[in-house]
């Protein structure tokens, strides 16, 4: 007896602890700064700590975060601090932002009680570890089961009682030194510069001040706690730096621009701006002019509000870590000519057959981009504007877009460029590129789930997946082709960069006695789509959603790999190629698969279907005359409702479609301008028309049902 009771108190105790231990599970609640903090799924106890969804508790804090899915790695940062922690490693690394006296990176390695792991296929990560690495407090009340992180936000704002009105004009000598905190109001005019060093904070309201320097800043914050500038309200300021490469305005720690005035810089040999540390614009009208830069930060740039105009030799915003636009207007132009502009201006104007194997990329002699980051960049709002010669919009890692409006025109770049992952997302996101040699680009996967993007380029119009996979010093790998944008090997493989083999171009006429009807493609060369040798084939284009008008002088979709369209609705003109294939509305060199949710209308000069795999009935129609760009098709059943419209950009022969609304055995009637055909779906394509086109695509065309 005494063992079945010893028994059944034990299984008691059992039982109870582990309903404590759910219901503790289930009733987490995490608070940052008494705020509290919602997420998608709940936090979990694992061995006595606290796990959380790790993208939201990142964002929370203010830091950005990357996962590589392959390493199954998390990497986060904020400012200068990078957080790098791997699924169920036990270690996680702290990269502080500094360096040591031999330019190393101090580094600090954590052992955690417990590793970021997966569960429910979700991320978790410590949540104590996490928050505690950014420097921020963590509290556990087991009374109630509540994580309070605080971010220890409350200041010490007895600075700002320390007021000072400065008129420049009444100085005697050309450099005023602040070297106490407080709110100083500038007004007047001077010849020299201001110079703060202190290690209290700082602000400066320009309230109609001019100030003019000769090889230092206008306005040099050499050292604060924080530095603030205010431009008054109704107030035009101007400062004129005349011989000093770090900028009119410097500042060594963080800096924060905000009002609703006027702030004129004109930088003569350097910088507009420049921040060792974080810079963020919240307001004021901005107008640069540089020399250099226009914009430099070393660690983050953040725009929440305010416009900003630039015109500048070199970068317009260039930011060495993260750029985070969530708001305001930014307007920038950059000016710097290729050294062969000449050449390129010259090919650009040529009618002649390029040579698939020259080198036509602009050569700068330094950056001219319109705005640039090399860590991540990040916008979910604003408006902006690029007018540039180099690239529009450039990341040398991630780009994440889930808001925000761009107007996008490089004379000789691409308009958008990540060499990481490229993601547009956002229904209020509107992306219009109307000049560049790519459009959209990424040198690993391009992911886009919503928005409205509008491209017009000179070469691929979305090209997902870069040079991953191919080796040029493999002599043996005749199977691939070498990727016109392989920036790791332009310097050693001039006459390669801009290489394909030779293919049927825009430009390219037909010759007499051609049999381009039956023309396959060279033997010793894999052109198929899913077999070019060396490639890494893994899905590098994805399109959830989104509406998408792409005209290409190349490829309007262009993947190094696997392309899956889920969803949205994509146009596409190719005038001067084919449906499928080199010069082609699609270029893949793994798989296309087309799933239901699809609207697709490609125009192109030639090409028959693509052999894809497809999830819904297509048409293929082959128009009686040759039509020119603007004239317009459509698709409408057989009650007269439009199912499909569309105007190409290009001019056009032969018209593919696939949408989910096709049923079989149902009538429809096909318009180009003036040209009508009623039809019935009768297979998985429908063929109207005759081809007459030269160099119809390499995708076959099985299963089609051809009407004259």
């Amino acid at each position: 007896m005494k063992k079945i009771i010893a028994a059944i108190i034990t299984f008691t105790l059992l039982i109870s602890t582990f309903a404590y231990t759910t219901c503790t599970a289930n009733d987490i609640t995490v608070t940052l700064d008494g705020t509290v903090v919602l997420f998608d799924v709940q936090p979990q106890i694992v061995d006595g700590r606290t796990l959380v969804p790790l993208r939201k508790i990142f964002e929370e804090i203010g830091a950005l975060v990357k996962w590589d899915g392959d390493t199954q790695t998390v990497t986060a940062r904020k400012s200068s601090k990078t957080v790098t922690l791997t699924v169920n490693s036990k270690e996680m690394t702290i990269d502080k932002g500094k360096i040591d006296e031999d330019g190393n990176a101090i580094t600090e390695t954590v052992t955690l009680d417990v590793p970021a792991q997966i569960i429910d296929e979700r991320t978790l990560v410590p949540i104590r570890a996490i928050s505690e690495s950014f420097g921020l407090e963590v509290n556990w009340n087991s009374q109630n089961s509540e994580v309070s992180i605080n971010s220890n936000s409350d200041e010490d704002n007895t600075w700002k009682q320390s007021t000072s009105a400065i008129n420049l004009s009444d100085l005697n000598e050309n450099q005023l030194l602040i070297t106490d905190g407080g709110d100083y109001t500038l007004s007047g005019t001077l010849s020299g510069s201001i110079t703060v060093n202190t290690e209290e904070k700082v602000r400066l309201r320009l309230a109609g001040a001019a100030i003019t320097s000769g090889d230092l800043p206008c306005i040099y914050f050499e050292n604060t706690d924080k530095a603030y500038i205010s431009i008054e309200d109704g107030t035009e300021n101007q400062l004129t730096a005349a011989a000093c490469e770090n900028g009119a305005i410097y500042s060594k720690d963080n800096l924060e621009i905000k009002g609703n005035g006027t702030l004129n810089i004109v930088s003569d040999t350097g910088q507009g701006i420049k921040a060792s540390d974080n810079l963020t614009i919240e307001g004021g009208n901005i107008n640069i002019t540089a020399k250099a830069d226009g914009i430099h930060v070393n660690d983050t740039f953040k725009m929440k509000d305010g416009s900003i105009k630039i015109e500048a030799l070199s970068d317009g915003i260039d930011s060495e870590s993260i750029v985070n636009v969530s708001g305001g207007k930014i307007d920038i132009k950059t000016t710097l000519e290729p050294s062969n502009a000449n050449d390129l201006n010259n090919a650009a104007s040529s009618q002649r057959l390029k040579n698939p194997f020259e080198e036509t990329s602009a050569e700068f002699e330094s950056s001219s981009k319109g705005i640039k980051a090399d860590w991540m960049m990040v916008v979910s709002g604003g408006e902006i504007n690029v007018n540039s010669t180099d690239h529009a919009v450039h990341c040398a890692s991630d780009i994440e877009i889930t808001g925000g409006q761009f107007t996008l025109n490089s004379k000789y770049g691409k308009g958008i460029s990540g060499h990481g992952n490229v993601t547009v997302d956002g229904n209020e996101t509107v992306i219009d590129v109307q000049n560049s040699t790519e459009g959209l680009e990424s040198k690993n996967v391009i992911t886009i789930n919503n928005g409205t993007i509008r491209i017009i380029a000179s070469d691929d119009g979305i090209n997902g997946g870069g040079t991953q996979g191919i080796n040029f010093d493999m002599p043996d790998n005749d199977g691939g082709r070498p990727n016109k944008d392989n920036h790791m090997q332009e310097e050693n493989n001039k006459e390669m960069t801009g290489g394909r083999p030779p293919h049927p171009s825009g430009d390219m006429q037909p010759t007499e006695g051609m049999d381009f009807e039956n023309m396959q493609p060279p033997p010793d060369m894999n052109f198929m789509p899913g077999n070019r040798g060396g490639q890494n084939l893994k899905d590098v284009l994805i399109i959830n959603g989104g509406d998408i008008e792409v005209k290409a002088g190349d490829d309007c979709l262009d993947a190094n790999g696997n392309m899956i369209l889920n969803g949205g609705i994509i146009k596409a003109s190719e005038p001067n190629g084919t449906i499928s294939g080199f010069t082609a509305v699609f270029d893949p060199d793994g798989t296309v698969t087309i799933n239901k949710d699809v609207t697709l209308i490609a125009a192109a000069g030639s090409g028959s279907a693509p052999n894809f795999d497809i999830s819904q009935h297509t048409i293929t129609l082959y128009t009686d005359d040759a039509h020119d760009a603007g004239e317009a098709i459509t698709l409408k059943n057989s009650s007269g409702k439009t199912l499909a419209e569309y105007s190409p950009t290009g001019s056009y022969r032969t018209v593919w479609i696939a949408l989910p609304d096709l049923t079989l055995g149902e009538s429809y009637t096909i318009t180009a301008e003036d040209e009508n055909h009623t039809f019935s779906v009768e297979g998985q394509n429908t063929v109207i028309g005759t081809t007459q086109n030269s160099f119809g695509g390499f995708g076959g065309s099985r299963g089609q049902k051809r009407i004259q």
